[in-house]
């Protein structure tokens, strides 16, 4: 038994290291962010291009991985230093399920705006986890970061805001 889940460990692993970094479209800063409409968990439409104009943080995550988890407190900080602009637009992109969301939400005061999709969709942005895109008012991204501690997303995401905001 144990022979056989290590085995389909080394099949796990393999797919996520070679197969899936091949499916994402690589995103990188500069690039338009793809033209995409979403259903937040909340029910509601948000469309790239509704949010034209706007500067729109993208934090794609699932509730399974610690990094993901490690930059909550930095994320909510991040929140709470622009919600009250409505130039500002945080969005939150799992594929966890509707029970997992509302469990990890209320432990980690989530207050972004949910969107659940498949995990084929999700790889179809990002290589890993946590992956965070700033989008800028003309549509790009103006900085994407994968991983990164808690303190790091706050600061360089913080700046970046402020410097896209001063555009409006």
């Amino acid at each position: 038994m144990f022979y056989h889940l290590k085995s389909l460990f080394s099949t796990l692993l393999c797919f996520i290291i070679i197969v899936l970094p091949s499916m994402a479209q690589r995103l990188s800063e500069g690039d338009l962010f793809p033209e995409v409409m979403f259903r937040t968990v909340d029910g509601e439409l948000l469309r790239t291009k509704d949010l034209s104009g706007k500067v729109v943080f993208y934090n794609f995550y699932f509730a399974a991985c610690p990094p993901c988890i490690a930059q909550k407190d930095g994320l909510n900080a991040l929140y709470e230093m622009f919600h009250a602009n409505d130039d500002v637009v945080f969005i939150s992109v799992t594929f966890d399920n509707y029970a997992t969301i509302e469990q990890f939400r209320k432990k980690y005061e989530m207050p972004f705006k949910i969107v659940s999709i498949n995990s084929q969709e999700v790889y179809r942005f990002v290589r890993c986890h946590p992956t965070n895109f700033l989008v800028g008012v003309d549509g790009k991204i103006i900085l994407k970061m994968e991983g990164g501690n808690s303190r790091t997303v706050r600061n360089r995401f913080s700046s970046a805001i402020r410097n896209e905001l001063s555009k409006i």
